[in-house]
């Protein structure tokens, strides 16, 4: 036969034992097979085992149990890898503090346990939890285990029967036995009410009969006259009250649970004392009562005979079984549960005096990070009624604050105040805590809200905004104190100006080697802008955020990287589809540059870099004619410069003429001719105006600039011949002129 100890259904002989895992899936492989039955299945697993060989077949080894030699101390395998309590990290972080840690009573009922996971090809990791161990009639039966994001339990640890205790008060007898569901609610209610005379024991977050058999039998043999049940304040805390109730009722009155139902609960009472059981009736009949006019009064129903389904699932009601003999239903609710335990507990006889204490929130640790928190707003915020005498002069706290809200609302309207606190926590502002506050006014609700900040958090300029905007709220009060106030202000300014110190610091244009490319960028980015603000207004978020990032990347970078070229392609496809863009000058602006920007920049270095391997054969023939020419004269020098000059305008439109050189794009031509074209004249005139040479100058400025017709500025069509021609028969009358002067 066997029983598991986690699990009071799991129990019965080696057939009940594989029928429970064929049916669970607790253990992989053990399953029920497909075609098959649960009875044979179960009979096939048999099978399976039996016919493996003997070495084969798998054995629970358990570790031997080592002989105590006389006089030594007993050593628990559960608390074998534990050392005393020396890491309070968790505990400290759960609110506990070293008074109440370093408590006589608590002393040695609290480890830290060390253990180390080993993963292939890394080093070992050892984690320290705290733990707690689990006590059966004065040994260590389990360990129960604490950590920062970790809860767990040591392998074979038996809690239906154990408790987790604190050590006996010094001197007299404990007043009380104060039980709870875990060792941090337990020690969180020491440290909320110091001075009692109790001891202490917690549950593990289970309550079992073998459990309360444990508690009796300490409470008889430590002369225990009273037990507090201090178990949670929710549902399942007033339902481990019911069960504690039960089992602790005298024989007078035997009281047990019959049923526990996941919406009811059953508990039945025998019992020849009238009263009493008159006197819990009657207080559930108040309950019922109170309940059904809440009811009606929120739900807005007319009076009627027959109630509905919603109200009679949260009504207690009660049955004569016979002769002395209650059955009460009970929803299983915090409400109608509390109600019962207080009228059972109030009314009823039991042989220890009995207690029902719960915190105001949750738990007893919720209770108690509350009060500390109270504490700390009281130190931040001060009194109203008290004058603070000022403080010295001080370099200010770059900590975190603290302030309260108070947020008013109408039963009447749609609750507003979920979205404002997911609104807070969205600008970066923490909820601490909430709590309800008496309204003055009807129908109304009221809520204060403890928030706090950091001081150096990045999102103070939105946290300050959103407190500023709740300041001008009519629904909302603000409880802050005006330094703090105008710190908040000052701080965020500063850092608002340093954030766009440093958003323009990244913004500056990395120069590159083409300034054709970098004055592209620059209108780029600076049309660009606009363009995306009015996408994003005509739900063209996606397309804006293409473009963002183009810039973003033109900062740094001179061209325009595959991927935002063929995001640009889908943004000018949005751009066309928007009215509002339709005749905007930046998307002119925005189509210019990305020509220039699809460009590569060694190609057009190349081209500036090596003219000469460009010029054709009469450009050539000119510069040796001009050379030649200028030999022997006194302003040779100039007019070489001149001629040359001359001869550099016309190789700038035998670049950009299609015919002549088909190896270039339509931009390539265009960004050619106005970069070589505007900076060779002007070259040309800053030389000769050098040699004092201005009639020179303007003469060579006036026949250098051949007429440009609309075909050769569009780069459409090809130059003819003829119109080569025609230029060098300017350069020759170039020549001529300064020759006469």
């Amino acid at each position: 036969m066997y029983f598991n100890s986690q699990d009071d259904r799991d129990k019965g002989s080696v057939v009940d034992w594989m029928k429970n895992r064929v049916t669970t899936g607790r253990i992989a492989g053990i399953e029920q097979l497909p075609g098959r039955n649960l009875w044979q299945s179960v009979n096939d697993h048999f099978r399976a085992y039996l016919n493996l060989p003997e070495a084969e077949r798998p054995r629970l080894n358990l570790p031997p149990v080592s002989e105590t030699a006389p006089g030594e101390k007993f050593q628990s395998i559960y608390t074998r890898d534990c050392r005393p309590l020396e890491n309070t990290a968790y505990l400290e972080s759960r609110g506990i503090t070293k008074t109440t840690i370093e408590n006589p009573q608590f002393a040695g009922r609290i480890l830290n346990q060390l253990h180390t996971v080993q993963r292939e090809g890394m080093p070992a990791k050892t984690y320290v939890n705290t733990a707690f161990p689990a006590y059966h009639a004065g040994r260590v039966v389990g360990l129960e285990l604490k950590g920062e994001g970790f809860k767990g339990q040591a392998a074979e640890s038996q809690f239906a029967r154990s408790l987790w205790l604190s050590k006996l008060p010094a001197g007299r007898p404990p007043t009380h036995l104060v039980v709870s569901e875990s060792a941090i609610d337990t020690l969180s209610y020491a440290q909320l009410h110091p001075g009692e005379r109790v001891l202490y024991a917690s549950t593990s977050g289970t309550l079992t009969q073998n459990k309360i058999f444990e508690m009796k039998r300490l409470m008889d043999e430590e002369l225990i006259p009273a037990i507090k049940s201090a178990f949670d304040n929710d549902t399942q805390g007033h339902h481990f009250d019911t069960r504690l109730l039960a089992g602790f009722a005298s024989e007078q009155n035997p009281m047990k649970v019959v049923r526990e139902h996941e919406y009811l609960l059953t508990v039945q009472v025998t019992t020849s004392d009238l009263t009493g059981i008159q006197a819990v009736t009657q207080q559930l009949k108040d309950f019922n009562a109170r309940t059904t006019e809440h009811y009606k009064r929120e739900s807005g129903e007319a009076d009627s005979p027959a109630l509905a389904q919603t109200l009679r699932d949260s009504l207690i009601s009660s049955t004569r079984q016979g002769p002395n003999t209650y059955q009460f239903h009970v929803p299983m609710n915090r409400e109608a549960l509390g109600t019962f335990n207080q009228a059972i507990g109030r009314h009823l006889q039991y042989d220890k005096k009995i207690e029902l204490v719960k915190s105001q929130g949750k738990d007893w640790n919720e209770d108690l990070k509350q009060d500390q928190m109270r504490q700390v707003v009281k130190r931040e915020l001060g009194s109203d009624n008290t004058p603070q005498p000022e403080a010295p002069a001080a370099v200010p706290d770059k900590g975190e604050r603290l302030l309260t809200i108070a947020y008013r609302e109408s039963r009447d309207e749609m609750s507003q105040l979920s979205t404002l606190q997911q609104n807070l926590e969205r600008v970066g502002l923490i909820i601490d805590h909430s709590r309800r506050l008496e309204s003055t006014a009807p129908r109304e609700i009221a809520t204060e809200l403890t928030l706090r900040y950091q001081l150096d958090s990045p999102q103070l300029p939105a946290i300050s905004a959103a407190l500023d905007s709740l300041a001008i709220n009519p629904r909302v009060a603000v409880n802050e104190a005006v330094p703090a106030q105008t710190e908040r202000r000052q701080l965020a300014a500063e850092q608002e100006v340093a954030r766009q110190q440093k958003r323009a610091e990244q913004q500056q244009l990395q120069p590159s080697d083409s300034p054709s490319h970098d004055q592209a960028r620059r209108v780029f980015i600076e049309a660009a802008a606009p363009v995306a603000q009015t996408l994003r207004e005509n739900g063209g978020g996606l397309q804006a955020a293409y473009l963002q990032q183009a810039s973003k990347s033109l900062l740094k970078q001179p061209v325009l990287k595959a991927l935002d070229q063929e995001n640009l392609v889908r943004v000018l496809a949005k751009i066309d589809q928007v009215p509002a863009l339709k005749d905007s000058s930046s998307v002119g602006q925005l189509r210019q540059a990305m020509q220039v920007l699809s460009t590569p920049i060694k190609q057009e270095q190349a081209q500036a870099q090596q003219p000469e391997r460009r010029q054709p054969t009469f450009i050539r023939d000119a510069r040796r004619a001009i050379e030649q020419e200028a030999e022997g004269r006194p302003d040779a020098a100039t007019y070489e410069e001149a001629g040359n000059a001359a001869l550099n305008i016309v190789l700038s439109h035998y670049l950009a003429t299609p015919l002549l050189n088909p190896g270039l794009l339509a931009h390539e031509r265009l960004a050619h001719q106005r970069e070589h074209y505007e900076r060779l004249l002007q070259q040309s005139a800053d030389l000769l105006a050098q040699e004092r040479r201005e009639g020179a100058a303007e003469a060579a400025l006036r026949a250098g600039v051949p007429p440009v017709g609309k075909k050769v500025a569009n780069a459409r069509h090809a130059r003819t011949a003829e119109e080569n021609l025609r230029l060098t028969a300017r350069v020759r009358e170039l020549e001529a002129l300064l020759a006469a002067r």
